[in-house]
């Protein structure tokens, strides 16, 4: 049954609203509404977009010209494969569910079958993503050679907007150096609540990608981690360039770390010993931990680096419990008013850490860092500083008593110097 005029912009008016009211959340108008995204925001807006441009398709018909109904089908098509295709290949590991209404019975279905999921919405992709190219491909042979320039300037503009101008980090005239944009960036993140969402993690997937706060602070701390230097009459340590990397498997070879860095970890009577390696994309970490014999209970080994940086950048940490997965976290500062300045732990910022813990016959831990992502240049001295924690003491009811300490080089107050031999 064909639709009539009144119909087509009733219809056309609901979806449009329904897009746009998406695209605001997605825009960060609410963002506590955004609290269980699992998702980078682009997605969002290409959801809301799908109906937006729907409305816009039913509000245009018999008002412009068929290539542009044409065009506005054409992205619809583009939307409904790009969507799938960040579910099947984008971001982290996520699981799948479905739930519906049965007879009044609310059902909840979930599993584990991430490979699965994502084949399924891979093939969507890549069947929607012919359909679309398809569909683009004709639509340009039916237009003039005027109009394929018009089109094809229109969408190299729109590929540097979106890839080229709207991801740069933006350079404000009032901020001075690193540091200010360091505190800039956390004030905004602070202000506009983002930082609240999901216990305060990386905030990556929760940007537009021309409002990435979270690497364009990570390139604000390596220009300023690769501009330092040591104190007068500190001792830097190089840490060697191994021909082959160890590999990170909670299993310290005597061969695999062989002309790494020793590092004695105090006190030297519990013999606990890190070993420092590099390569030219790495830096890798080896602690043998013997007084530590337990396989359950609370180990851990942190790494602390960054450490004063900046007023806006007191350290950043990675660390490895008895599980052997990495953690890591940045502890910020950012401006208040005339208050002081308060603090904020960015947890997960980095997404490359490879970490691994063994006990045989005692625990040993393994840790590697990317250094472009951890803003580690060769040839810049770091300070950094060690620890190993074990079980914690317990009186007799098992209550906490006291934290247990295996190991420590270097502090916050006086921490080691390294420096990774340039190539």
């Amino acid at each position: 049954m064909s639709a009539s005029r009144g119909q087509h912009d009733a219809f056309g008016l609901i979806a449009l609203a329904i897009g746009g009211g998406i695209m605001a959340l997605g825009s960060g108008l609410w963002p506590h509404a955004l609290s269980g995204l699992n998702a980078p925001v682009w997605v969002l807006l290409a959801a809301g977009g799908v109906f937006a441009l729907a409305g816009a398709s039913l509000l245009s018909q018999g008002r412009t010209p068929p290539w542009v109904q044409a065009l506005i089908g054409n992205c619809i098509l583009t939307l409904f494969a790009v969507i799938p295709a960040w579910i099947a290949w984008g971001g982290s590991r996520r699981g799948f569910s479905a739930s519906g209404n049965l007879g009044g019975l609310w059902l909840t279905m979930g599993f584990d079958g991430v490979n699965v999921g994502r084949m399924v919405f891979a093939g969507s992709a890549i069947l929607m993503g012919l359909i679309a190219l398809a569909v683009w491909i004709g639509w340009l042979r039916k237009l003039s050679w005027a109009g394929r320039g018009y089109f094809l300037a229109a969408a190299l503009l729109a590929a540097q907007l979106l890839f080229v101008t709207m991801p740069a980090e933006p350079r404000w005239p009032d901020v001075a150096d690193d540091h200010q944009r360091l505190a800039r960036y956390a004030l905004l993140v602070e202000d506009e609540g983002w930082s609240r969402l999901d216990g305060g993690q990386a905030r990556r997937w929760y940007f537009p990608p021309w409002r990435n706060f979270e690497d364009w602070t990570k390139a604000a701390r390596s220009r300023l981690a690769a501009a330092r230097t040591a104190p007068a009459g500190q001792e830097v340590l190089d840490i060697p360039d191994l021909a082959t990397p160890p590999l990170v498997d909670g299993s310290i070879g005597a061969d695999e770390w062989r002309g790494a860095r020793r590092i004695e970890l105090a006190p030297q009577a519990l013999g606990t010993v890190v070993h420092v390696a590099a390569d030219r994309r790495h830096i890798y970490f080896a602690a043998d931990v013997p007084a530590d014999t337990t396989s359950e209970g609370f180990d851990q080994f942190r790494v602390w680096f960054h450490i004063g940086l900046s007023p806006w950048l007191d350290n950043e940490r990675a660390f490895v419990g008895r599980h052997g997965a990495p953690s890591s976290l940045r502890q910020t500062l950012f401006p208040w008013g005339d208050n002081p300045s308060r603090r904020r732990t960015d947890w997960d910022i980095y997404e490359r850490a490879r970490g691994a813990s063994a006990v045989s016959g005692h625990r040993r831990y393994e840790l590697a860092l990317d250094l472009v992502e951890a803003g580690i240049a060769p040839g810049a001295a770091f300070p950094l500083w060690l620890e190993v924690e074990g079980d914690p003491q317990r009186d007799a009811a098992g209550k906490f008593k006291a934290r247990t300490e295996l190991g420590r080089a270097g502090s916050h107050a006086a921490p080691l110097w390294l420096r990774i031999d340039p190539r």
